[in-house]
């Protein structure tokens, strides 16, 4: 069940579902431009949480680095789904979304207003039924969580 928390005007939440888009397609289309318009880069970071039964690791990676060794090698894919569940804008500053994306990651992404534009600064990720990228693929990437 998605909701909204409406604690701000409906320009900042359709402005904040803009950039949220502008992630998910960019990712979707290899469309580095596009993530660029949604990530604060060179600042974003993903949080990619790794492991189970309380042996997880948080493996934190520049947004430029995600792009560079995962995003940009995807396969090409026709479909795409996000499902946004939970939308949450304080004060027109600061925002948290929630999102079920291609139906195999669960997403928070923190996002704040500067100068006018919403940019996501911080994206936590989990795959979701307990699905894994291996440890070791993810050390040889990105080094040691």
């Amino acid at each position: 069940m998605s909701k909204i928390i409406l604690s701000s005007n409906a320009e900042d939440i359709s402005a904040v579902v803009a950039t949220v888009l502008d992630y998910t397609f960019g990712v979707a289309t290899k469309d580095w431009d596009r993530l660029q318009r949604a990530f604060d880069v060179p600042k974003a970071q993903m949080k990619l949480i790794s492991g189970a039964g309380g042996n997880e690791k948080v493996f934190v990676i520049p947004v430029q680095a995600v792009w560079d060794k995962i995003w940009s090698t995807l396969p090409d894919s026709d479909v795409h789904t996000v499902d946004i569940t939970a939308i949450s804008v304080k004060h027109g500053q600061i925002a948290v979304v929630e999102l079920d994306n291609n139906n195999r990651f669960f997403d928070q992404l923190s996002l704040y207003k500067i100068n006018g534009q919403w940019k996501i600064y911080d994206k936590l990720t989990r795959m979701l039924d307990g699905g894994q990228i291996p440890e070791k693929d993810l050390i040889a990437m990105f080094g040691d969580a």
